[in-house]
């Protein structure tokens, strides 16, 4: 029983701990296009599937969001962007009711005279 434990004990290995650069350089290297995820992955040394899942974190997201914020600044300027954005749509909606009661007003008998 010793030998095998031995034998698991030589095959652990400590946990590599990642910087936020690093992990950024690697998504940026996945996105160039000019190599497939695994070829990075083997490249760095790294799992597969925690590339991925470092890709799922810094990644542009394709329709613009850019992913949650990271620091504070970016969180409030986020917020001043929705509301602005929400009172933008509740304008639009505004407009919308009115020009819909406009519409759907029935008119009344025939057509106005004209005055001549």
């Amino acid at each position: 029983m010793k030998a095998n434990e031995s034998k698991s004990k030589a095959v652990q290995q400590p946990r590599r701990r990642y910087d936020e650069t690093f992990k950024r350089h690697a998504v940026d290297l996945t996105l160039q296009g000019h190599r497939r995820v695994t070829e990075v992955a083997q490249e760095l040394g790294v799992p597969e599937s925690m590339l991925y899942a470092w890709r799922r974190q810094y990644a542009p997201r394709p329709d613009g969001g850019g992913g949650r914020p990271r620091t504070l600044d970016e969180a409030e300027a986020e917020n001043c962007r929705l509301r602005a954005q929400i009172v933008e749509l509740q304008e639009r909606e505004l407009v919308l009711k009115k020009s819909l009661g406009i519409l759907s007003e029935t008119p009344g008998r025939g057509m106005p005279k004209s005055r001549r």
